[in-house]
């Protein structure tokens, strides 16, 4: 006679599993260590414990995980609800720890620093668990099992030599361990199951992960029952401040863990400059924040996506030459994966980007540069550079934008003798012109240039050749310093040089000229108003320079 064939939900029977790890342990714990905690000990283990069962019946709901209540509370998802109540209570333990190693003055120092080196296990635990660094790092996972070892083999040292009341409390601490390695090490190992349990059909898939994360949770929870103990033995009342900032811990905790979500928000807000530049790779420039001496420069970058969108993408960052267009420094970056609990899968989040480039030393200075920022994505062996097809800022071409410009200041000891002032700005020092030129050749002239007060406009330098018979004139106009450094980027206690090569037309006539310069504004065309070295003003805004013979050919 065949025997019938028992069908059950596979939700269900790992609903049922979980409860059969969890009743006799939590009967065990309220029996006998609750009772022997201190009040405020005992309220922090029972309510860690009660948001412990919430997660796990909401996360054992039969919830596809692409839906978004079911990614938030799946048990093996990360930086979701789960992930981040693992780390919390991670931290619990590592903070209570601490307290107790603190308080506890009657105990051995030994035994502190056993306490202490707890508290730091576990901190370092916290932190991994909601940022996973040990599944890229196998030295750190080594690091970890070797640490875990050694924590265990103290414990038992500590329990043979301690007081029987702290017997217990070692006991519970070793028992937490041991569920957190079998979770870890056997559980996890189990194969996913969609078929049959011996007799037992199923109906969907038995997700062995989930019995998994249940181990851990509830060998953490017996961990900081046994923590708590620790410390109600080192502090027998209860010392209010201690269990206030053990009480606002879980708070602190999970808004360091979730800073990559508000903290560039923040930043966005009051500290970056604003940019709406987007590329067609779906990233987004919101802001930035520039700051840069002659060594390098920082660069922290504001970028929205969705999170499909920000992996595999990348940037760069060029300093460009204005005049030569050649780069002289750049740095590429990948984008940084930033964990977060998110508010959906596809939610567009604000992320956080540090590039810092560095200057080489032989860069020239007092010359004007351009901060070009591109994006480009990873296809494999091929970097494919992304093109821009919006954006607020300057654009260099299609795929670079134009963040900002500067100029890398120079030393100056030169002789400086001081000829015409522009307001209080800018002063005209040495000019050296030739005494005579010909046709069809060019007239040089070399000026010197000091900057009193930082520049902020781009203006233009005329020379003016006036002949003395006809009256007639010749007009050369170019930047004082040439395109290398426009007056906008001049600094205060710039002293520059530049020599202009004004060609003079074949057909010039020859004779006596009165040559003049000058100043005025690239907007609208108004000359800076100038003056002597007495401050008197002259005639028209133009400083005369003497004069030149145009001799013939």
């Amino acid at each position: 006679m065949q025997s019938a064939e028992i069908v059950i939900s596979a939700g269900a029977l790992m609903r049922a599993l979980v409860f059969i790890l969890y009743a006799p342990i939590c009967l065990v714990v309220v029996r006998r260590l609750l009772p022997r905690l201190s009040l405020s000990s005992r309220l922090l283990a029972i309510g860690m414990l009660a948001a412990q069962i919430v997660i796990l019946i909401v996360g054992l709901e039969d919830v596809p995980r692409w839906e978004p209540n079911g990614w938030l509370w799946h048990l093996d998802q990360e930086w979701n609800i789960p992930s981040t109540f693992a780390s919390m209570q991670l931290a619990m333990v590592a903070g209570a720890a601490l307290a107790a190693a603190s308080l506890g003055r009657a105990y051995h120092k030994r035994y502190r620093l056993f306490i202490a080196a707890i508290a730091l296990f576990f901190l370092f635990l916290a932190w991994d668990e909601y940022f996973t660094l040990h599944e890229s790092d196998l030295a750190l996972e080594t690091a970890y099992i070797a640490s875990g070892i050694a924590i265990a083999g103290m414990a038992i040292l500590a329990a043979a030599r301690s007081p029987r009341r702290l017997r217990l409390w070692h006991s519970g601490l070793l028992a937490g361990m041991a569920l957190n390695v079998t979770g870890a090490m056997i559980v996890d190992a189990l194969p996913q199951n969609c078929r049959r349990l011996g007799s037992i059909q199923l109906e969907g898939c038995l997700y062995f992960y989930n019995l998994e994360e249940s181990f851990e949770f509830i060998g953490v929870w017996l961990i900081l029952v046994a923590v708590l103990g620790i410390l109600s033995e080192a502090d027998p009342k209860g010392r209010r401040l201690v269990y206030l900032c053990l009480s606002i811990l879980p708070v602190c905790w999970i808004l360091l863990l979730t800073s990559d979500v508000w903290r560039p928000r923040l930043e966005l807000r009051f500290r970056a400059l604003p940019a709406s530049i987007a590329f067609e790779s779906g990233l987004n420039l919101r802001g930035y924040t520039l700051d840069w001496n002659r060594q390098s420069m920082d660069i922290w970058l504001y970028p929205s996506a969705w999170r499909s969108h920000y992996e595999g993408a990348g940037f760069s960052v060029h300093l460009v030459d204005q005049a030569s267009g050649e780069a002289v420094a750049s740095r590429n970056r990948h984008a940084l994966p930033q964990f977060h609990l998110l508010l959906a899968p596809g939610y567009a989040h604000v992320y956080r980007q540090q590039i810092v480039v560095e200057i080489p030393p032989e860069t020239p200075t007092n010359r004007a540069y351009w901060i070009t920022l591109s994006a480009w994505r990873d296809e494999g062996d091929e970097f494919v550079s992304q093109r821009v097809i919006e954006s607020d800022h300057q654009q260099l071409n299609e795929t670079q934008v134009i963040l900002d410009e500067l100029v890398l200041p120079a030393s100056s000891n030169d002789i400086f003798v001081q000829l015409a002032e522009f307001g209080d700005a800018y002063t005209l020092g040495n000019v050296d012109l030739p005494e005579s030129a010909r046709p069809g050749t060019a007239l040089s002239a070399s000026f010197t240039w000091r900057a009193n007060a930082a520049g902020g406009e781009d203006l233009v330098q005329f020379l003016h050749l006036g002949h003395i018979d006809s009256g007639e004139w010749q007009v050369f106009d170019r930047q004082p310093l040439g395109p290398r450094l426009p007056t906008r980027l001049w600094y205060k206690g710039l002293t520059e040089s530049e020599t202009w090569e004004a060609p003079l037309p074949p057909d010039v006539a020859t004779g006596q000229y009165r040559v003049f310069t000058g100043l005025y504004r690239l907007s609208d065309k108004e000359r800076i108003p100038v003056s002597d070295v007495n401050g008197a003003p002259f005639v028209d805004a133009r400083v005369p320079l003497g004069s030149l013979m145009i001799e013939g050919v």
